[in-house]
């Protein structure tokens, strides 16, 4: 009969069909226990809860995506501006966390701008979004749009524009300078690593040498070879394998995660890194690996008995005086040295061209 075929065809389409479906929520649920896990485990960073302080401008503007922020912006002291520095904040924190920063900065002759990203302090908040300590392409669209702010109050175009950011907010400057050619330099305080999430697999697990041999025989081990089996089939290259997981990640967490390698790899402005000798979250040897990532070399001042994010506290002068010089001497430089253009933007890996739009000339 004519419909024998056609209901085998039908049959089959089916069971392939509920098959995947199967498979496709164990790799959900799987997925949603090792992201709780990671994101559990992640340490509670140091905050310093600074009050807000007088003396500054209250506004408010909206990313490309609708989401309101409100930030705060202080003029410069001095005689006259040499530039605007934007302060990103870290995970869990606000905009007043820019409060150690504020007299130095402005005393040289800075304007300085602080914002709260969304979900944080006094921004609009998304009850299905969680934050993280790892780059997602929420973050990079609230930092354009703090840009974008500054020059829409700007009538000078030619105005140089500096990122100042702490932990993740280091992170997430470094990616942006990588996107935004308005960018003239980059100060990070203890940028936070991204490895530690993406680049962990079932392999690594399995080939351990210190596994004995009665381990293998354990549920764990087992579950653990069928995993490492299901995900080399369905992602033979390991680039597919960590986009991925990627993907699922942030499925849980209501956001889209970022690789930061290809975005930091491109960024050719000025780069002042500060790190302690003695942070717990992001070690001395991943900042060096985090270094050689970049196409021009950073500077980088490893701050003696220093933890995660308190190196304002511990050097004290010297810390405002380093990163004061350091944005005057790089908004000194020529535009022509230190901007990217078109064919270092055309640069930007493809899968990541469409999260934030490009930067427009100047």
């Amino acid at each position: 009969m004519i419909f024998q075929p056609v209901f085998y065809f039908i049959l089959i389409l089916a069971v392939v069909i509920a098959a995947l479906q199967f498979v496709s929520r164990l790799f959900l649920m799987s997925f949603h226990r090792r992201s709780v896990r990671l994101f559990g485990a992640s340490p509670w960073l140091p905050l310093r809860r600074s009050l807000p302080v007088e003396g500054g401008e209250d506004v408010e503007f909206v990313t490309n995506d609708g989401v309101l922020l409100k930030g705060t912006y202080f003029q410069s002291r001095a005689g006259g501006r040499k530039g605007i520095i934007l302060y990103c904040h870290e995970l869990n924190g606000n905009r007043w966390s820019v409060v150690p920063y504020i007299e130095s900065l402005v005393l040289s002759g800075f304007d300085l701008f602080t914002f709260d990203m969304r979900n944080h302090g006094e921004s609009q908040s998304h009850h299905d979004l969680t934050p993280t300590p790892w780059v997602t392409v929420n973050d990079l669209e609230d930092v354009r749009a703090a840009i974008n702010h500054l020059y829409i109050r700007e009538s000078d175009l030619n105005v140089e524009i500096g990122l100042f950011g702490l932990s993740k907010g280091a992170t997430v400057a470094a990616c942006m300078a990588g996107l935004d050619s308005r960018v003239a330099a980059v100060v990070l305080d203890s940028p936070a690593p991204e490895g530690r999430l993406f680049e962990k697999n079932c392999w690594t697990t399995l080939r351990k040498s210190n596994r004995r041999w009665r381990t293998i025989f354990t549920l764990r081990y087992i579950t653990l070879l069928v995993k490492a089996v299901a995900y080399s089939l369905v992602c033979p290259f390991y680039i597919f394998f960590t986009a991925w997981s990627r993907c699922i990640l942030g499925y849980w967490f209501g956001c889209r995660f970022v690789s930061t390698r290809p975005l930091v790899r491109i960024a050719q402005q000025p780069i002042f890194i500060i790190h302690g000798n003695k942070d717990d979250f992001c070690r001395i040897d991943q900042v060096h690996a985090f270094c050689q990532r970049m196409r021009r070399r950073p500077n980088v001042w490893v701050v003696s008995d220093c933890s995660h994010g308190t190196a304002v506290e511990i050097a004290g002068e010297n810390y405002h005086k380093r990163v004061s010089d350091f944005f005057e001497k790089s908004f000194s430089e020529s535009n022509t040295a230190r901007r990217l253009d078109t064919a270092s933007q055309n640069k930007v890996p493809f899968f990541l061209r469409n999260l934030v739009r490009p930067a427009p000339t100047r």
